[in-house]
């Protein structure tokens, strides 16, 4: 395992935020790193395994594509209680291998931060709870993110990233075992489109409707899973991505998930067809949009609205930039192939994406009845 930095603390602290652009300060002082939001290795339902046990399995699956791309620092942002917790997350790496940062805020600026982005704003108090429950001795580090922006938070943490990678180097390394092999057949239900589409959004709620039903289901986003170095969103990390997403489907599958619902990049769906390997059935759903609708919906992101997601690069783009980021998208629309091998191509225009979910369920042979 290489050494770790786990970013821990409630939701509002920008947990997410500071380990994505952490990447490019690491990678400005010389360090490759690799960036995982813990939160995206424990959608499922109906498996043999808590969440913590999700997230560890998941890490070991991780580690080895995260290695071949050079990365000498794994920077996890995720929840842990106390030493127990995080000991369990990471199972048999040296404590001196880990440095545990907590990011935290004043009440008052948690309750505005978590309204502010409209999304699950409810839970502002749940937040606010968690916050004061953490065990303040497992931190190694603690940050005051109250009057800082996220570049100011992620040089600090970059500071004591470096000298902890230092550190690692003369402590014992430790190579976690991989998933264990995948005996079932697992389904997996890859849905994919140019940028904006709502790839996102269309899996996330047919993950949500098939965990529903109380089978064995999980859900991944690719992209989460190849965030590597100074450019994490390159296309050049499409095989990695893909890799990443077959490990971590290996690792559900061995818990009892028997179909994974992958949202991806077209670039990294072709790389995961290539290498499909035996007991993987994959069906594949190319969404397509006029280019009114994907400037609609890249607008309303720009705006904030839908969940936060760490590396989204179109969320507070304004004025040339948002022109650029449409241009982009309508020009990937116009460039896409007409079917990747087998891929069932769905038209999103004034489709609400509930219904777009309960048409890929169905086909998937899961839908609740």
């Amino acid at each position: 395992m290489p050494a770790v930095v786990w970013l821990l603390g409630t939701s509002g602290v920008g947990k997410s935020t500071a380990g994505y652009r952490l990447l490019a300060e690491l990678a400005d002082r010389g360090v490759v790193a690799a960036f995982v939001d813990a939160d995206q290795l424990r959608l499922a339902a109906g498996v043999r395994a808590s969440e913590t046990r999700l997230v560890a399995t998941g890490l070991r699956a991780l580690v080895p594509g995260y290695r071949e791309a050079g990365a000498r620092l794994l920077i996890v942002a995720g929840l842990a209680d106390d030493r127990e917790h995080l000991a369990r997350l990471l199972p048999g790496v040296p404590r001196e291998r880990v440095l545990a940062c907590h990011l935290h805020a004043d009440a008052e600026v948690l309750r505005a931060r978590i309204r502010q982005r409209a999304w699950l704003a409810e839970q502002a108090e749940l937040a606010v709870d968690y916050a004061a429950a953490i065990d303040p001795s497992l931190a190694d580090l603690r940050v005051d993110t109250s009057g800082l922006t996220p570049d100011e938070v992620s040089r600090r943490l970059a500071t004591a990233a470096l000298a902890h990678v230092e550190r690692a180097a003369t402590a014992a390394d430790h190579e976690p075992a991989g998933p264990a092999a995948t005996d079932p057949p697992v389904g997996v239900v890859l849905v994919t489109g140019p940028g904006g589409v709502g790839s996102s959004t269309v899996g996330f709620q047919t993950f949500m409707r098939l965990a529903n039903e109380g089978s064995g289901v999980a859900y991944l986003d690719a992209h989460q899973l190849g965030f590597v170095g100074a450019d994490p969103r390159g296309r050049q990390l499409a095989p990695l991505r893909a890799r990443n997403a077959r490990a971590v489907i290996g690792a559900l599958a061995a818990h009892g998930a028997r179909t994974v619902i992958v949202t991806a990049d077209i670039a990294t769906v072709r790389e995961f067809g290539g290498s499909v390997r035996e007991g993987l059935d994959v069906a594949t759903f190319v969404l397509r949009a006029a280019p009114r609708t994907l400037a609609a919906r890249i607008r309303r992101r720009a705006r904030g609205d839908g969940p936060p997601i760490a590396g989204d690069h179109r969320r507070g783009l304004a004025g040339r930039a948002l022109d650029e980021s449409i241009a982009a998208s309508v020009d990937e629309a116009a460039r896409l192939d007409e079917d990747l091998p087998g891929a069932h191509p769905l038209c999103t225009d004034d489709i609400d994406p509930a219904d777009l979910a309960a048409w890929i369920a169905e086909r998937t042979g899961r839908a609740p009845r």
